[in-house]
């Protein structure tokens, strides 16, 4: 049987235009994966793993993942989880949504992968512990590199070759309590339209869709942005964003449920189904965002929930001292928006407490 070869994603449109994507800069290889959606019946669905290497006592580390194959030909979506391994509503939110998925009313192929980051995921951490690297940082990859840098080749070798459109399922650290939002880059190169990423994030009812600078990107936490594998597989000419299903470390089943429902729209608007999302909406997208950090140690209470608009003066929370006295009312010069706020109380000076938007619009949709 020939590979399975699904078609261009008809959500695909020039950033200035409304053309077609240009031919991908890479031919599609057969890879493990390609493989075997081809060799799945129509409208049938398989599982496997990739393997990356072994551990000390030559336990395989390998990356699961599930293939769906729909009844005729069409655009392929992947869907990745847990590329921080303690990120586990979109592990949940990803697998609700493949195992529910009507195959025989599907054109096309979906690739789940459940849990990116398989050693750090059974760590129950962000990261490996044989490295501490931040996979999201490391793509590409390195074939002969460290041991998330190994993983991450491994995975993107599939990826590359057989994918349209690329959701990066995410939540913030056990610390935070948050709603989920939206996040996307665009790539210089990119012929990704703005207006395309946000409808997608739209279908995911975030508080917020925020724009991720990818240079001198003040306010986000320091390391190789570029890196993520959303940028690395818009750098291909091709959809992909990010969306962040509340905290870490537990499950919130509304989260999982709202990034399930979310991965549906998406796949029917990139033409895996007949029924495209209604056009138009409304989205608030936050144009500069930071984190608010503790300027002393104690206990943090927080006077705000996600989603908040708190006016000048108005507290996002305070610090009391070890005996319950307040040390510290933090407040700010100008409106901003709570993203997020501390969940776990016991902070130290330099410890976030917060992550706020400082600048925001709102967004009204149009159909593209």
């Amino acid at each position: 049987m020939a590979v399975l070869h699904p078609g261009p994603s008809p959500q695909g449109r020039g950033r200035h235009g409304r053309n077609r994507l240009p031919p991908r800069k890479r031919p599609r290889l057969v890879t493990i994966i390609t493989d075997h959606l081809a060799r799945l019946v129509p409208a049938s669905r398989g599982q496997g793993r990739l393997v990356a290497g072994s551990t000390a006592t030559g336990a395989e580390i390998s990356i699961p993942y599930i293939a769906a194959r729909g009844a005729a030909d069409g655009p392929t979506l992947w869907v990745t989880a847990t590329v921080h391994g303690d990120e586990v509503n979109g592990t949940l939110a990803a697998l609700d949504f493949v195992r529910h998925l009507d195959l025989a009313a599907m054109r096309g192929a979906c690739v789940v992968i459940p849990a990116a980051n398989p050693l750090a995921f059974d760590a129950r951490a962000k990261t490996a512990p044989q490295d501490g690297l931040d996979i999201d940082q490391q793509f590409p990859g390195a074939a002969g590199g460290l041991t998330t840098q190994r993983v991450a080749d491994r995975l993107w070798r599939e990826i590359e070759r057989a994918g349209d459109c690329l959701v990066s399922l995410h939540t913030l650290t056990a610390h935070f309590e948050a709603k989920p939002y939206g996040v996307y880059k665009l790539h210089p190169d990119g012929p990704v339209a703005e207006d395309v990423l946000l409808r997608h994030l739209s279908f995911y009812d975030p508080s917020v869709a925020c724009l991720m600078p990818t240079v001198k990107a003040a306010g986000e936490l320091p390391g190789n942005i570029s890196g993520a594998i959303d940028y690395q597989f818009q750098a291909l000419g091709k959809t992909a964003f990010m969306v962040e299903l509340g905290a870490g470390s537990r499950i919130e089943w509304p989260y999982v449920e709202q990034g399930s429902a979310g991965l549906r729209r998406t796949a029917a608007e990139i033409g895996m189904f007949e029924d495209r999302p209604a056009p138009g909406g409304t989205l608030r997208k936050v144009l500069k965002r930071r984190h608010v950090t503790a300027d002393t140690g104690g206990l943090f209470r927080a006077a705000c929930t996600p989603g908040d608009i708190l006016q000048p003066g108005s507290p996002l929370g305070v610090i009391t001292d070890i005996f319950g006295d307040i040390v510290d009312t933090v407040t700010f010069a100008e409106p901003v928006l709570v993203i997020a706020a501390r969940r776990d109380p016991v902070v130290a000076t330099g410890d976030r407490i917060g992550f706020v938007a400082t600048a925001w619009e709102s967004r009204t949709l149009q159909s593209v």
